[in-house]
């Protein structure tokens, strides 16, 4: 019996290795520039672009150009996943059958650069706000596979993000605002996260400055926010993560040391955008502990050896007294 369960688990190992080894070599190894598009057009607009698209691997491969609409990864901006063709199917906001790609299919050679053309109609009656497409690329391998499982792993491709109109309702909240811990020892650790809710009907891409101030009400600190630009797809959440990249306890006469205050001041319209200013604040500390226990050490070494020096000293003199008879 004993056998058998190690039979079986040996067994359970090498195939799951062997699972592992081929989905990784299942994965794209190609690179596409621009990496996405966010356009603003009109009812009725015939638009016409392109790309570039280049093969990463050393080997000549062959891949399907096929286009779906996308959505955003849960609480992280800027990202983008494509829908299989039910999915698509669904998507109110899809603008998957507005694209026209030249070609269904390219051979890419290893170190060379390709430019694929496509064409995006816009339908003349079309309610303002955001719609969405990808242009992807899929494998040879996923033929006469279950396409839906299969593109989860084997996809790579240009989003394209459309706002049509400028009538549509901007609007976002703060939902948590706070240090990822309670302490540091020094600044350049402090990493704070923002959590934003998109509530309106269009992208958001909330930008602004996060103000630290000490137990002064100096200000120590500015971090600039979002400075990789990542937007909000409506409907969702974003998580972002700031770090503080001081280097050192004082700067400019200024102490960063103590409880700090971190205040974010955050726009994200596009239209007034003074008129909508997400605000929020949190405390942590910076404790230089390392620092603190060393000059401790210091002193209490340096208050040992004087003591012990006076007390040597002492006893010296004493030895060398002598009481006259």
């Amino acid at each position: 019996m004993k056998k058998l369960f190690y039979s079986l688990l040996i067994s359970a190992f090498f195939l799951s290795f062997l699972f592992l080894k081929s989905t990784y070599a299942q994965s794209l190894s190609i690179g596409t520039a621009p990496t996405h598009e966010k356009l603003q057009l009109e009812p009725g607009q015939v638009y016409n672009d392109n790309f570039t698209v280049w093969n990463l691997s050393t080997t000549t491969t062959t891949y399907y150009i096929k286009v779906s609409s996308f959505r955003q990864i849960e609480n992280q901006p800027g990202s983008a996943i494509f829908l299989s063709k039910e999915e698509d199917a669904k998507n109110p906001y899809s603008a998957a059958d507005w694209v026209e790609v030249e070609m269904d299919s390219i051979e890419l050679i290893p170190n060379r650069n390709f430019t694929i053309d496509y064409t995006i109609t816009v339908p003349e009656e079309l309610a303002p706000g955001d719609y969405n497409a990808e242009i992807y690329f899929t494998s040879q391998e996923t033929v006469g596979r279950d396409e839906t499982a299969a593109y989860s792993i084997l996809g790579s491709g240009v989003p394209i993000l459309i706002t049509i109109g400028d009538e549509y309702a901007e609007s976002a909240e703060i939902l948590d605002f706070y240090s990822k811990e309670k302490m540091y020892e020094k600044p350049n650790f402090t990493t704070l996260i923002t959590r934003i809710q998109n509530l309106g009907d269009t992208h958001i891409t909330p930008q602004g400055d996060i103000v630290l101030k000490n137990i002064f009400k100096q200000e120590v600190g500015r971090i600039k926010f979002n400075a990789n630009t990542q937007s909000i797809l409506r409907g969702n959440t974003g998580t972002y993560e700031s770090n503080w990249d001081l280097d050192k306890y004082i700067e400019d006469g200024k102490i960063a040391i103590g409880p700090i205050t971190a205040e974010t001041i955050i726009l994200y319209r596009r239209h007034n955008p003074g008129f909508a200013i997400l605000k929020a604040a949190t405390t942590f500390w910076i404790i230089p502990w390392k620092l603190i226990i060393l000059i401790l050490t210091v002193i209490i070494v340096t208050y040992v050896v004087l003591k012990l020096t006076r007390k040597k000293k002492k006893n010296t003199i004493n030895s060398n007294y002598h009481r006259p008879r």
